[in-house]
């Protein structure tokens, strides 16, 4: 399995793009994109997937797969494949994100 912020590290330089511009093409904080990269931000929420993945030009897709989030066959399964959240700011994407991780939480305290 490919690291995920490996992976995005590895896009991020082949595109000759810098930290600071993938963080503002994809609008989030150049703190995330480096947590990201550096692997102590494990679990990004979709939406930050699809905001690194228009940055970056990549296929939203892969990007989720890599992550974790897809397998291959589950493309043809119903799960859904895309998650907009264009109109929401910076600071709904990390209430979302926090509620994604507390959803987890509890989900791995009840098995």
């Amino acid at each position: 399995m490919v690291d995920l912020g490996h992976y995005i590290w590895a896009q991020r330089v082949a595109r000759k793009i810098s930290l600071r511009k993938l963080a503002e093409l994809a609008r989030l904080s150049h703190t995330e994109i480096y947590r990201l990269e550096n692997g102590e931000r494990k679990h990004p929420s979709p939406c930050v997937l699809k905001s690194i993945a228009l940055a970056l030009d990549l296929s939203y897709n892969e990007l989720m797969k890599v992550a974790g989030y897809l397998e291959d066959s589950s493309l043809n399964e119903g799960h859904p494949q895309k998650i907009d959240c264009g109109d929401l700011s910076q600071n709904e994407i990390e209430e979302v994100e926090k509620f994604i991780e507390y959803l987890r939480y509890k989900r791995a305290k009840t098995q």
